[in-house]
């Protein structure tokens, strides 16, 4: 993830909430919050800050910078029924690992009850044009110097599904040198396989509650443009409906 500009997913984040939210600093709950790189800038910033995600090991490394977190899964978030924010993050594509319409009325509902009256719920996708044109039998690979990997990339246009698998090198140290001489013992392997669905634009507007939520904007990635047949990214601003 060392490509990602988390500084200009920050900056987009104070825009929106400037533009739609009458409060400074609000209260803000992240969603699939990685290492937590995002969550750095918000707590520097002053923002009442919690960060979760579904992988433990990305909540262990996560703690490193941020002093706590949770392990949540967004759909089934352990949060007490009191426990209400000003802004939900779900970013960098995360909801696109939800593979059906129940999964995604189980996150909704779970932002619903845990936002204040007119409280943001903002996320976004990756688009098809982004799989079939990006993302397609794509190939890449770099070296760190302590670990390096491969990346193999491939869209089911049938089922709209891209999948993106990773094989992973981890060079081996003890008492930080490296003490074998057997090639086979310096690395250790491991792999991962990523799959999402992705849902045209109309789609996922489609499956948001309008009883529970107000779409204040759809938008190409990091502008208030609409988005266009070549958008790669969309952001989907949501508001809770309820009374003050």
């Amino acid at each position: 993830m060392a490509h990602v500009g988390y500084f200009r997913w920050y900056a987009y984040i104070k825009e929106i909430i400037k533009q739609f939210y009458n409060k400074e600093k609000p209260s803000i709950f992240e969603i699939g919050c990685g290492t937590g790189s995002l969550g750095e800038y918000l707590e520097k910033d002053g923002y009442p800050y919690i960060a979760s995600d579904i992988s433990f090991q990305m909540c262990f490394e996560a703690q490193k910078k941020l002093g706590k977190t949770i392990c949540a899964d967004g759909r089934i978030l352990p949060l007490k029924d009191s426990a209400y924010f000003d802004v939900i993050l779900f970013l960098y594509d995360g909801i696109n690992y939800l593979l059906t319409k129940e999964e995604y009325d189980k996150l909704f509902n779970e932002t619903y009850s845990h936002l204040k009256p007119f409280g943001l719920f903002l996320f976004d996708i990756t688009t098809l044009y982004n799989s079939k044109n990006n993302f397609n039998e794509y190939l890449d690979a770099d070296d760190y110097g302590d670990y390096f990997y491969f990346r193999h990339s491939y869209f089911d246009s049938a089922r709209s599904v891209q999948y993106n698998d990773f094989i992973i090198f981890k060079r081996k140290y003890f008492n930080n040198i490296i003490e074998s001489d057997k090639e086979e013992d310096l690395y250790v392997k491991a792999t991962e396989h990523h799959v999402q669905r992705i849902f045209p634009v109309d789609a996922i507007k489609n499956l948001i509650d309008k009883d529970k939520f107000d779409i204040v904007g759809i938008w190409d990635g990091f502008s208030f443009k609409k988005p266009n047949s070549r958008s790669e990214r969309v952001h989907f601003l949501l508001r809770k409906k309820g009374k003050s």
